[in-house]
């Protein structure tokens, strides 16, 4: 595989990220291979959305990236999705920033800390904040590639040029072999033309960069919060989980 480590990444909230990482590893899963989720947002979105939740005492990312002795295997547990495990989030992870700033290698504490899990996973994927910070830096620097899951919405097109530019800052700095591996359309509504605008000025602009396969808007996906699962364990035959389970299939022919 061309790419293994996958940071999921948007500096703008609310356009998919954490869903589309959850469904595209539930559709990976299906397929029978093994992934690795790890959770570095101090919101802890994903690890909430498989209802992963961390007693007062118990270590997460936080700890894996603040202390040099924490490793990564130490957090690692099992998620609902059979064949994916999760390195779940915490609070401590609002700490990072402020406290690795002056390190020197405070863009590589995660790639190292990978190193020990990633060749037990076919692909690890990271669920990076809304937010271009230290956590995103250290996941754009252990990552392979970059999945931008973008809302179909005129201001998420105006944010996308300001994303490229800074994955280009890091690998320049940092990881020059990090590519983006596909801008993933969500939140397609169909009752409107704006939609389809969005769709047509991304081909355009990005021809080869774009997935095909388009996520739609639906309550169904807002409900995968509440059943802490992804689509293809709670709604099957939905068509939009079929539409994850043809981005997973379009994913693995870029991989590959």
């Amino acid at each position: 595989m061309k790419y293994r480590v996958i940071s999921f990444a948007n500096q703008k909230g609310g356009v998919g990220k954490t869903t589309a990482c959850i469904n595209l590893a539930g559709a990976l899963c299906e397929k029978g291979l093994r992934i690795l989720l790890v959770d570095m947002d101090y919101q802890g979105n994903l690890s909430m959305g498989l209802g992963v939740r961390l007693g007062r005492d118990e270590k997460g990312m936080g700890e894996v990236m603040l202390f040099p002795d924490v490793s990564l295997g130490e957090v690692v547990r099992e998620s609902p999705i059979p064949g994916a495990d999760i390195a779940p989030g915490n609070f401590a992870l609002s700490k990072v920033d402020i406290n690795i700033d002056r390190l020197p290698d405070r863009h590589g504490i995660l790639s190292g800390k990978l190193l020990e899990a990633k060749d037990n996973y076919d692909f690890v994927f990271m669920d990076c904040p809304p937010a271009f910070n230290l956590l995103t830096v250290n996941a754009l620097s252990a990552a392979d590639g970059v999945i931008i899951p973008l809302q179909c919405y005129p201001y998420s097109l105006a944010g996308l040029n300001t994303l490229l530019s800074i994955i280009d800052d890091v690998r320049y700095a940092y990881n020059f072999d990090l590519d983006v591996v596909g801008i993933a359309p969500t939140f397609y509504d169909t009752n409107t033309k704006l939609s389809e605008m969005v769709i047509d000025e991304l081909r355009y602009n990005y021809p080869r960069k774009v997935f095909n396969t388009i996520i739609k808007k639906s309550v169904k996906v807002a409900e995968g919060p509440l059943h802490q699962k992804p689509m293809t364990l709670y709604a099957p035959r939905h068509p939009v989980t079929q539409a994850y389970r043809e981005l997973a299939a379009e994913f693995l022919r870029r991989v590959s």
